[in-house]
């Protein structure tokens, strides 16, 4: 049974002419706004900010030096804190709207680079299903050519019931979803040129999965072994009423195809509510992503077992997650999305925007979600495409080109 039938959004002309007027109209920009690290650590001693609000956002005497500079990156679209995030981004970077706005919630979730294809494939709300947020419509799978920024939702042959995060491996996209009350969630994975789909992982002897958020693949240290995959899995499908009470605990899984085995390896006493999932290019380090529900509720990290944090363990010899360690911690919301490039450093979707930090969790930048979303709703996922990171800025898609080539490809 094909679940969707092949179709062309009305994205294609109109939304190149409006890429450009959105562009051109100051709703971007390709500024960059350097602040010194000491900034952020001493401030003059009347200043005021809470969590919910962003590192520019903070409050100081207006005569201050840090004030203005604040201000001025406010509207930046690029704020640095180091020498080495300006030598990533370069001297001319742009930033571009390739599409939308639309009236949907419809670019949201996975942000997975399709090499061959020049393709970024994505999840979110259907197009056509106006007025509802991503949490509400079960969200389906889309792609969007990165040439001619024609956006399509792909015929799937088989259904992905509340499509979420993915990768690629092996000339495979890999999408999580979610399921329903009767149809069992999972792990796909989808041929991008004749979408053809398959089901990989939806069961461990007989119970059903919560809800898999996240995907990586990984040879383990060095590249030395065989390629398993890890993927999270939390109960948000059930706290949104996608599907039933979940039957498992909050876990990190994985799945070694050589032997057909699924493990638990990261337990939820470990990370309470595991989401973005990603692996180090030399396969010696595993980054999960901990995004408490009581954040997304909009309340504090102190009210909630959990913290808004990304953790980090090593992979031994036998590709099992060892040494756990706090890495990092979102300044505001939660951490969502992850990706590792090709030098190691770490970028994550988090409520300020998307956050590149160092191997060793040091802030270097970030790309401001102020300049890029325009709804309340915080940007929970993107792609890193050779020099070009794509941001899923919910009812709109931005390119934005630097000078460093970031992805590479398990």
């Amino acid at each position: 049974m094909k679940y969707h039938v092949f179709q062309h959004l009305v994205l294609s002309s109109f939304l190149a002419n409006s890429a450009f007027s959105q562009a051109s109209n100051g709703t971007a920009n390709s500024s960059i706004v350097s602040i010194p690290p000491s900034d952020t650590v001493l401030l003059p001693a009347t200043f005021s900010s809470n969590y919910s609000l962003s590192f520019v956002d903070t409050v100081l005497p207006p005569s201050s030096g840090v004030h203005a500079s604040l201000a001025q990156a406010e509207n930046a679209t690029f704020i640095s804190y180091s020498k080495a995030f300006l030598n990533l981004v370069g001297d001319s970077p742009s930033v571009r709207l390739i599409a939308g706005p639309l009236e949907a919630e419809f670019a949201y979730e996975a942000g997975v680079y399709v090499p061959d294809l020049n393709s970024v494939w994505f999840t979110g709300s259907d197009p056509k299903e106006t007025g509802l947020t991503s949490f509400q419509s079960p969200r389906i799978v889309l792609n969007i050519n990165l040439t001619s920024n024609e956006v399509t939702v792909p015929n799937l042959t088989e259904p992905v019931l509340v499509a979420n995060g993915g990768t690629y491996h092996n000339g495979k996209v890999y999408i999580c979803h979610w399921g329903n009350y009767t149809y069992a969630g999972g792990i796909l994975a989808i041929d991008p040129k004749t979408g053809k789909t398959t089901t990989v992982v939806n069961s461990f002897f007989g119970l059903r999965l919560n809800g898999p958020d996240d995907i990586a693949w990984t040879t383990g240290p060095d590249n030395s072994s065989d390629p398993v995959m890890f993927f999270t899995d939390v109960d948000y499908s059930a706290q949104l009423n996608f599907t039933g009470p979940a039957q498992l605990p909050n876990a990190i899984w994985r799945f070694d195809p050589t032997y057909n085995s699924l493990q638990p390896v990261i337990s939820r006493a470990e990370i309470n509510s595991p989401n973005g999932v990603a692996v180090s290019p030399d396969g010696k380090k595993l980054y999960v992503t901990d995004s408490p529900v009581s954040n997304l509720q909009g309340h504090g990290p102190g009210n909630t077992t959990g913290s808004a944090a990304v953790f980090v363990w090593d992979l031994d010899e036998t590709i099992t997650p060892v040494n756990k360690r706090l890495f990092s911690m979102a300044r505001t919301g939660v951490p969502d999305g992850i990706k590792v490039d090709a030098k190691g450093r770490v970028w994550t979707a988090e409520t300020e925007g998307i956050v590149c930090r160092d191997a060793n969790g040091r802030v270097l930048g970030l790309i401001n979600a102020k300049t890029l979303d325009k709804t309340d709703v915080p940007i929970a996922n993107f792609a890193l495409a050779g020099n070009k990171i794509i941001v899923l800025a919910i009812d709109q898609i931005w390119e934005v080109t630097v000078k460093e080539e970031l992805s590479w490809i398990v």
